[in-house]
């Protein structure tokens, strides 16, 4: 089944269910499928066609989505870009992925006006939210354009910088984007009938695939959370009967953190359980949501190259663990050999839903993929009872100046379980000259109060003398990526050569 072929079944079996629902905006499958392809029709019309590229950067809304299949429906393929992003970042991945057509909203055409003019194969820019595209959209016909679409067609570039550290364009393909959402939705149970409060943008391979494509094969509603706040989450859980939550692990921590009388003010026993993917989640405050809110929590692994790879389900579901794996998996030491059961090894898959490949890069392709079998550059770990627990990227280890190394989560882990604690991240900082000086940031809760030698002890009497952080600094706040993980890059960045800190052990 290819992208179009999902919607227009959703379509005819549910045209008046609810598709999506964003504040005072409501759409059905039906007014999904006939938008979309007034959409389409309109870019047919502008000479676009099967195999251009054409960009979507635009807000978290059902207008993204509506012109995401308006794109796919034309044959074209989707470039994905973050909303993020800075104009010379958008830029480059302009013209890195040779766009045809940009789709956006008129603040950030502002924000990319020195640099489109200059980008030599982007012939159109479309503003959503101009008069113009109005009148184009209105008068396109909501018929299915007859475009022949196969699932190897190309059908999405996402942009990352996972597995070697600099951004570059995976390529899928109707096949490979369709691939988990079944997979995922049957094992965590997703119904018709579930009401799925989405805080991931659809720009995330996480959001598109698992969030929007998994809701429409089963028929479910996606509740689309523009900006994430935990009170934006609970008023529209409230508001609008959400079943199921889609985030990030930062997001759920903030929810877990919200006090007990402030949750009682709204109604939240719809709700049964969660979905987080895209770091690593921490117990402790898993355990607190499950508790608080009254539902499961279900953790996925997986990459922007390959999908999910590995998902907790109903019967086989383990704080702590990213559940077992749906596809080919090999756990490699640091010689290239099967690890021990146990034992910390590098992940290699092997998942029919790969990418196609990194757009225009070859040799980085070669890189990660070999005989079929996709090289994470991630350290995970299978327990006796097969349970896949997901340790750091390899780039993230910390190593100390006699060799030993240090997995960043497990300091968290530490940190966190302070009661004062609502965020942490420890990195290594290189220090100009002895190496890596481990530093962990802290960020406490409103109203509370720890000093960095009360968190220093706590280390002290958890770990072992080599982990506890060298330094520690409290921060107002610890940068995110767009996708809600710690950003370990930009704080090491900012950091480096900044002196001593707030307290320095010895």
């Amino acid at each position: 089944m290819n992208i179009r072929q999902a919607l227009e079944r959703a379509a005819s079996e549910l045209p008046h269910k609810e598709a999506l629902v964003s504040g005072a905006s409501r759409v059905n499958y039906r007014e999904l499928d006939e938008s979309s392809n007034k959409v389409a029709n309109a870019l047919l019309d502008l000479g676009t066609g099967k195999g251009d590229h054409i960009a979507i950067l635009m807000t978290h809304s059902p207008d993204w989505v509506i012109n995401y299949f308006g794109v796919i429906k034309t044959g074209a393929v989707a470039v994905l870009l973050n909303t993020s992003l800075k104009g010379p970042e958008l830029d480059s991945l302009l013209r890195d992925s040779d766009s045809k057509v940009l789709i956006t909203e008129k603040e950030f055409s502002q924000t990319l006006s020195s640099y489109l003019d200059s980008l030599p194969l982007l012939e159109h820019v479309i503003e959503v939210d101009t008069d113009s595209y109005a009148g184009m959209v209105a008068r396109s016909s909501a018929s299915s354009p007859s475009v022949d679409l196969r699932d190897d067609d190309e059908a999405s570039i996402l942009y990352t910088s996972g597995v070697l550290g600099r951004q570059k364009g995976a390529v899928h393909t109707h096949a490979s984007i369709m691939g988990t959402p079944p997979i995922v939705s049957a094992r965590i149970g997703r119904r018709r009938d579930d009401v799925v409060m989405d805080l991931v943008r659809f720009s995330h391979l996480f959001g598109l695939f698992e969030v929007l494509f998994g809701s429409i094969i089963t028929g479910s509603t996606v509740v689309i959370v523009p900006t994430f706040t935990p009170r934006a989450v609970l008023e529209s859980v409230s508001r609008e009967k959400g079943t199921m939550i889609f985030g990030v692990p930062a997001m759920y921590n903030a929810l877990a953190m919200v006090p007990d009388n402030i949750l009682a003010r709204y109604e939240l026993g719809s709700l049964r359980l969660a979905v987080t993917a895209g770091a690593k989640s921490f117990p402790l405050l898993m355990r607190s949501l499950e508790h608080k809110f009254g539902l499961s929590l279900y953790e996925i692994y997986g990459l922007t190259e390959i999908s999910a790879v590995s998902v907790s389900t109903a019967s086989s579901r383990k704080l702590g663990t990213v559940g077992t794996p749906i596809c080919g998996l090999r756990i490699l030491d640091d010689n290239g050999k099967e690890a021990s059961r146990g034992d910390i090894g590098e992940a290699v898959f092997n998942a029919p839903w790969a990418m196609k490949g990194y757009y225009k890069a070859p040799e980085l392709t070669a890189e990660v993929l070999k005989d079929g079998w996709f090289y994470t550059g991630d350290l995970v770990r299978m327990d006796e009872e097969g349970y896949l627990e997901y340790i750091e990227k390899k780039s993230f280890i910390i190593v100390t100046s006699s060799g030993l190394k240090i997995g960043p989560s497990e300091v968290e882990f530490v940190l966190l379980g302070h009661p004062s604690v609502g965020e942490a991240a420890y990195v290594g900082i290189d220090d100009g000259y002895r190496g890596q000086t481990s530093t962990a940031f802290v960020v406490l809760k409103e109203g509370h109060t720890a000093t960095a030698q009360d968190l220093s002890a706590l280390c002290y009497q958890n770990l072992a003398d080599f982990k506890v952080p060298k330094r520690i600094e409290l921060v107002d706040s610890i940068p995110k990526t767009a996708s809600g993980k710690i950003d370990r890059k930009k704080l090491k960045e900012t950091r480096r050569y900044q002196g001593r800190s707030r307290i320095e052990s010895p």
